[in-house]
């Protein structure tokens, strides 16, 4: 014990940083791992197609319809509270959900779906409360991470299956990261406390910036409520539009592939993981571009909806070059969440008004969500062809970055100018020390 106390800041920091990220792993997960098994599940539990189609598109509708359940829940308990709370959701859920019955399927994605819902605030606030000084690098991991679980997960759902059966494999993808990060976050993150547990904070050299002070800072009452900004609303069109178009293609995409280029199902299916698979590296460039070139938000936002819109453009006028774009499109896809939601923390002038933010946002965003698939698919019916889908996303991510660029540049900061939460910066010492500029 003595040597793990004489391990210098930076490690301990690190043992921060890696039960943070351990939790943000179990929040995509449970939800990924269903997909690869609906054939096996459907078969044993006699499902029909719609039944299948329903048991995915539960989680999504968790995710909009119950996060401001989720917001009040997150208030009441602390962010600590909250984040166990997400992980033994996740992991009672599991469980019933490889009950083997139909109902008991449906019931646990519900638990799952509503457990992680807590998690998709949790995490945000996380950042915003205890390295609000490196949003842009804290968002992008967190984004990145969740991307390479839900890689893993559908990846390895079916051989694992082949082994211990389908709910084997289902309730492991869930159970093993869910008691992993339950024991990380329960040693890091105790609850009852609003920050890091003391002692590693002080090893970590936490101190000077995340302050009791600081963090029990209440959200500015001269302001308007958060549901009352334009700005609010805008950055919340902006994510719905990513999410339905985001969805949408990642739904039709490998039958799109197969009607337009007659590519076998088996290689449109790993053609289209391309779109899904590079959705790792971009949450990755976002701190690049914010922190180590320095962009402004506009340029970063810019460059990130100009990729996306690649892949909708191209498979509208010449669908057989659509590799390079589906490249571009699948990090941007990734990238546009991490730099959205450094925005969100960087524009939220507390934990509280981050968590109301954040709630708001993806309440919006997620209901749109989850009829992306459908509305595409309709559109493909009536239209007989694939043009009119793709040129349908093509005007929701021109909606997308129009909104992006609004919430990018109002309330940028003036050069030069702090952006660090009052309070927290003390002994004269200089935002730009801590990385503290927008």
């Amino acid at each position: 014990m003595s040597g793990a106390a004489g391990l210098p800041r930076r490690a301990w920091l690190m043992v921060i940083v890696v039960g943070f990220l351990g939790f943000c792993a179990v929040l995509r997960a449970p939800v990924g791992v269903i997909p690869p098994l609906l054939t096996r599940l459907g078969q044993d539990l006699g499902m029909g197609e719609v039944a299948r189609g329903a048991l995915t598109s539960v989680p999504i509708l968790c995710f909009g319809l119950l996060t401001p359940l989720a917001s009040l829940v997150v208030r009441r308990v602390g962010v600590n509270a909250a984040g166990l709370l997400t992980l033994g959701m996740a992991l009672a859920g599991a469980l019933l959900r490889s009950a083997g019955t139909t109902w008991a399927a449906f019931a646990g994605t519900v638990v799952i779906g509503a457990g992680l819902t807590v998690g998709n605030l949790v995490a945000p606030m996380v950042i915003g409360r205890d390295f609000w000084h490196r949003t842009a690098l804290m968002t992008g991991l967190y984004s990145s991470t969740c991307n390479v679980i839900v890689t893993a997960a559908t990846a390895l759902a079916v051989p694992l299956a082949l082994v211990i059966g389908w709910q084997g494999s289902a309730a492991a993808w869930t159970a093993v990261p869910v008691l992993l990060a339950g024991v990380l976050w329960l040693w890091i993150f105790p609850p009852g406390r609003p920050a890091p547990r003391q002692s590693l904070r002080e090893r970590a050299g936490m101190t000077s910036w995340v302050t009791e002070r600081a963090l029990a800072r209440p959200t500015t009452s001269a302001g308007a409520a958060v549901w009352r900004r334009p700005l609010t609303w805008v950055m919340a069109v902006a994510f719905a539009a990513q999410t339905f178009s985001y969805y949408a293609i990642a739904g039709w995409l490998p039958t799109a592939l197969v009607d337009e280029l007659a590519m076998s199902e088996a290689g449109a299916g790993v053609a289209a993981s391309v779109f899904s698979l590079l959705g790792i590296v971009g949450p990755l460039l976002v701190p690049v571009m914010f922190e180590a070139l320095r962009w402004p938000a506009g340029r970063v936002l810019g460059v990130i909806c100009a990729c996306w819109l690649t892949l909708p453009i191209c498979l509208t006028v010449t669908p057989g070059y659509w590799l390079v774009p589906c490249m571009l499109s699948g990090i941007a896809q990734g990238a546009f969440f991490a730099a959205l939601f450094t925005l969100v923390i960087r524009r939220s002038e507390s934990v509280d008004e981050n968590r109301r933010t954040t709630a708001l946002i993806q309440t919006t965003g997620y209901c749109v969500a989850a009829v992306g698939p459908i509305v595409m698919g309709w559109v493909h019916e009536h239209s007989g062809g694939w043009v009119a889908p793709f040129a349908m996303v093509v005007g929701v991510l021109v909606l997308m970055t129009i909104c992006a660029q609004i919430a990018a540049r109002a309330g940028e900061p003036a050069r030069g100018e702090r952006v660090v939460p009052a309070g927290v910066l003390e002994d004269g010492e200089r935002a730009e020390d801590r990385g503290g500029n927008a």
